[in-house]
């Protein structure tokens, strides 16, 4: 079950657009002797490196582990990636018995904790990432269950581990998505961009619908940076009929279907007609394209899973300008508990009424912008928008509910 690295296929292409606060539990036992675990700096250094780390971005924490863990940085002591990076650089070697099952204690209690820098309770998603090479020298099962429990998601990088079985207890499922066994230190390298930068998929459940103003006053080469927009946003989601669904609606006079949440069954189907996608022109009514959603398109018969509970998202991009009303259309969808996002172009004034469009608040649901251009700046802060969406709808929410019902069973 454990993944071969040379097959991995991970969404490096998030690394630089998600919030999330990840902990490295470093395996400093015997097991690694002092030449390899130069090799595993090298590779954490590599990890953290490719991470897009900040207050309000990716955090990172540390931990050692032998005979007992030691702490090297919570949460929230580097803002800044050098500082962290210095740190990994003179991480010494302890050698000693391989303790894992006390690691993975020590790190639940010391480090995913709101004073240590956690942002759980801001449902950020909750990364563990393990690096071992040797059998534990405890019971594993438990502790690892116990943060799994929280919502921890639990990546394991195995190093010349024959028999995977304890890997099995501690990562979460599915383990092609959160275990990595490699044969020997050398091949650390090829797994670096598989655990980090695979954080929009973590637990991605979702219905996507982009509704897209094609009127005259777009433009054809303003389409283009649309479309090349849309390209970026939809490469970096996790794409498949029981994971994230996408489907597009294009309107100027009237809104025209261009496929629905269940056309296309995977990611390079949808971004080969995105290429191709023609435009039209004429005049925008918004209003009507809006209700032509509500009523067409977030349909179990269109692909919509939202009688599921899978969340439904509606990412509206126009130039601000419609020859109709869209706020009671827009107040009908939102009711139907689909999630407005709305990316304003252009022709943005105090008058125009964007926030009636997205979802409360607007801070967090609406990007306005003075030129076309703008967009290919913006597309990360779409992507972390919906990534953190999803993540927060499909993961931690329900965990917290559950925990909720079942009490403080791990406390």
């Amino acid at each position: 079950c454990s993944k071969s690295v040379h097959s991995c296929d991970c969404c490096s292409y998030t690394e630089k657009t998600t919030m999330a606060d990840v902990v490295f539990i470093v395996d400093t036992s015997t097991s690694i002797t002092q030449e390899n675990f130069q090799k595993v700096k090298n590779f954490l250094s590599s990890l953290v490196s490719s991470l897009d780390i900040g207050l309000d971005a990716v955090r990172v924490g540390l931990v050692q582990y032998s005979d007992k863990a030691y702490q090297v940085f919570l949460l929230n002591q580097y803002l800044l990636k050098n500082g962290a990076l210095e740190q990994i650089g003179n991480l010494p070697y302890r050698g000693g018995e391989t303790y894992t099952g006390r690691a993975l204690d020590f790190v639940s209690t010391n480090y995913f904790t709101e004073s240590a820098g956690s942002r759980a309770k801001g449902y950020v998603p909750q990364l563990a990432i393990l690096i071992t090479s040797g059998e534990a020298s405890d019971e594993v099962e438990q502790p690892a269950k116990k943060l799994r429990y929280r919502g921890i998601s639990i990546y394991v990088v195995g190093i010349g581990i024959q028999n995977t079985t304890e890997l099995q207890q501690i990562a979460s499922k599915p383990f092609r998505k959160y275990l990595y066994s490699v044969g020997s230190f050398d091949d650390l390298p090829d797994v670096r961009s598989c655990p980090c930068t695979c954080l929009c998929s973590s637990a991605t459940v979702a219905d996507i619908v982009f509704l897209v103003d094609e009127s005259s006053k777009i433009g054809s080469k303003n389409f283009q940076l649309i479309r090349a927009f849309l390209l970026k946003v939809v490469n970096a989601l996790d794409i498949a009929p029981s994971n994230v669904r996408v489907g597009l609606v294009l309107y100027s006079n009237e809104p025209r279907l261009e496929f629905t949440l269940d056309t296309f069954k995977d990611k390079l189907e949808i971004l080969n007609y995105l290429k191709n996608l023609p435009y039209r022109g004429g005049q925008p009514y918004t209003g009507l394209a809006i209700e032509f959603l509500r009523n067409k398109v977030f349909t179990q018969e269109a692909g919509s899973r939202k009688k599921q509970g899978v969340q439904q998202i509606a990412v509206v991009i126009t130039d601000g300008q419609s020859l109709d009303d869209y706020t009671e259309p827009a107040s009908k969808l939102r009711r139907e508990s689909i999630t407005v996002y709305a990316v304003g172009i252009k022709n943005i004034t105090e008058g125009s009424k964007l926030d009636k469009i997205a979802t409360y608040p607007p801070r967090n649901h609406v990007t306005t912008l003075k030129f076309f251009l703008q967009l290919s700046n913006i597309a990360w802060k779409i992507k972390k928008q919906l990534c953190n969406e999803i993540v927060t709808k499909t993961f931690v929410v329900p965990l917290q509910s559950q925990s909720l019902k079942k009490g403080k069973k791990y406390a």
